[in-house]
């Protein structure tokens, strides 16, 4: 049994993996998607999600339906099939169901009325890996929203949560770099993660690291960086206004409008030794907001001692 947890989610549907599991893929929007998540051995988690069309799906049909899929593809390889399917007492109108074959499956169905979404997941192992425990406590775990309203997000340890109303726009996703981009309107956030810091870093210090890497991707704002602690790391604090004609026409445009343009960017950026991996996150805002703050609050750069 896993002593070690990390959260896989994508447009806010999350679920707990063991640390050693790798994320292999992810795909979708809020209406359907998928994620799968493989063990180190031969075991795999797959979730998807689907979208309801707006009224409680018959979960045990739907459970059935699943698994006379994977019967008949048993029954091309000429191979056994067993299975059952059951309601869950957990009074959430959730159905658990087996299968054996030439592997073993176990997973689990779930509907969300305030998300109007299906979720469907299982973990999938060689019949000589027993991984039931671990399976029970992911399944457990699946989750359709969270209950403050932000949106989870998680991928290769890199967790946190945006608010309601942005999207992800952009994201490069790979164990070496993180960037995922969202808006909201005229509004943006970027939350980034590189790993290796020390060989990103060099012999250059982390605002030069910043400049060079980082700022070119800033557009149409005029910055200050200046250096900051943050969480007990060294770290810089990124502080923006916005300019030029492009800008300016944004604001004039927005000011006709319910949604003024962001003129103020905030961001933050620091070199985690623990991890060896540098963070940065920055959000454009109208003037007051701590959108920045609020969601770097989420992330964990490293593993905490207790």
């Amino acid at each position: 049994m896993s002593d070690k947890w990390a959260t896989a989610a994508w447009q806010g549907i999350s679920i707990k993996v063991p640390a050693d599991w790798s994320l292999v893929g992810v795909s979708g929007d809020e209406r359907k998607g998928y994620i799968r998540v493989d063990g180190p051995i031969a075991s795999a988690l797959e979730l998807r999600w689907s979208a309801a069309a707006g009224k409680p799906p018959d979960l045990m049909a739907k459970g059935r339906e699943f698994l006379s899929t994977l019967e008949k593809s048993s029954r091309k390889k000429k191979t056994r099939f067993e299975s059952k399917i059951r309601p869950e007492k957990d009074g959430g109108g959730s159905v658990a169901f087996y299968w054996k074959a030439d592997r073993l499956g176990q997973g689990r169905l779930t509907y969300c009325s305030k998300c109007d979404r299906v979720m469907i997941a299982q973990v999938v192992s060689p019949r000589d890996e027993d991984v039931s425990k671990i399976a029970q406590v992911m399944l457990g775990s699946m989750r359709d929203h969270r209950d403050d309203d932000w949106t989870s997000w998680g991928l290769y340890g890199l967790e946190f949560a945006v608010p309601q109303g942005y999207v992800v726009e952009k994201h490069t996703l790979t164990s070496g770099y993180l960037s995922l981009a969202f808006k909201n309107r005229a509004k943006r956030v970027v939350v980034e993660r590189w790993g290796l810091a020390g060989t990103m870093l060099g012999s250059a210090g982390l605002a030069e690291w910043y400049r060079k890497d980082v700022r070119p991707d800033i557009k149409g704002f005029r910055i200050e960086i200046s250096e900051e602690e943050i969480r007990g790391h060294q770290g810089l604090k990124i502080e923006g206004s916005a300019r030029g004609i492009k800008q300016a026409l944004r604001t004039a445009a927005c000011s006709l409008t319910l949604h003024p343009n962001p003129r103020r960017l905030t961001g933050y950026a620091w070199h985690c030794e623990e991890s060896n991996r540098l963070f940065s996150i920055r959000a454009t805002h109208t003037e007051g907001e701590d959108t920045t703050e609020r969601v770097m609050a989420f992330i964990k750069c490293h593993t905490e001692k207790t």
